[in-house]
């Protein structure tokens, strides 16, 4: 998500690509794509000397993570005046 530091409001959210596996009819778990691409976009109104910054909130996952590994994370902020 992408977040304003000062007040700690969410300008931009989204969800990680998961998939439903099911496991011989018996079981079915939800894997996050290892290779998925998370793709945040929006327009936000900001304030002079606003900070933003990009967060990951885990909300109970309890997979570790490489985020950007090999690729990198790409991270473009354009002003429209």
């Amino acid at each position: 998500m992408v977040r304003r530091i000062t007040d700690s409001t969410t300008l931009v959210s989204g969800l990680f690509p998961v998939l439903n596996v099911n496991i011989a009819l018996v079981l079915t778990l939800r894997t996050i794509l290892g290779n998925g691409t998370v793709t945040l976009a929006g327009d936000v109104q900001l304030n002079a000397n606003d900070t933003i910054g990009l967060f990951y909130v885990s909300d109970g996952l309890t997979v570790n993570l490489n985020l950007g590994a090999g690729q990198g994370i790409v991270w473009s902020v354009y002003r429209i005046a």
